[in-house]
């Protein structure tokens, strides 16, 4: 049986998901990583009586641990803005065949097998196309479809595609 849902990208859905993106690859945990060495040097250097030294070394903590993020948001923001395919609702349908999206004149097909990974937020469900494109799905905007929709992508992905928890 189909699954039908609408779906409307926000700023805060985007927002969601390029922090889950980055802060589940290495480059952004090793960024969090450094960000936090370099609050714990700063720290060590304030103690030890380097003022200006420690400077520099807050600096890049709050670069590594608040900026990015808050340049995230900025980014998402102006993506969903200026991206003429998100300033209409999205209609998708998951079937046995997999999921169909439309909108407007438009509507194309991805195929079961061509997900690379099927993973959640706490606010979504993201398939993945390729590894950096993905479907986002507003757990909050699919509303009474979101367990059924897990059930669908699990019944037709590999178990070791599907990385959704909280089920």
């Amino acid at each position: 049986m189909p699954i039908k849902f609408e779906i409307t990208m926000t700023d805060r859905v985007m927002c969601n998901f390029m922090i889950y993106h980055t802060y589940t690859h290495f480059s952004g945990i090793f960024g969090v990583i450094l960000g936090f060495l370099a609050l714990a040097v700063a720290v060590h250097k304030v103690m030890g009586g380097d003022i200006g030294g420690s400077l520099v070394f807050f600096v890049f903590a709050f670069l590594f641990i608040l900026y990015l993020p808050f340049s995230m948001w900025l980014k998402a923001r102006k993506q969903v803005k200026k991206t003429p395919m998100f300033q209409k609702p999205i209609f998708y349908e998951l079937t046995e065949e997999g999921v169909r999206i439309a909108q407007g004149e438009q509507e194309s097909l991805n195929r079961w097998e061509e997900f690379q990974k099927a993973a959640s937020t706490g606010q979504s469900l993201l398939l993945y196309v390729t590894k950096m494109r993905a479907i986002v799905l507003p757990k909050d905007q699919m509303g009474e479809f979101y367990l059924p929709a897990v059930k669908m992508i699990s019944a037709h992905m590999e178990p070791s595609k599907v990385k959704i928890r909280g089920i």
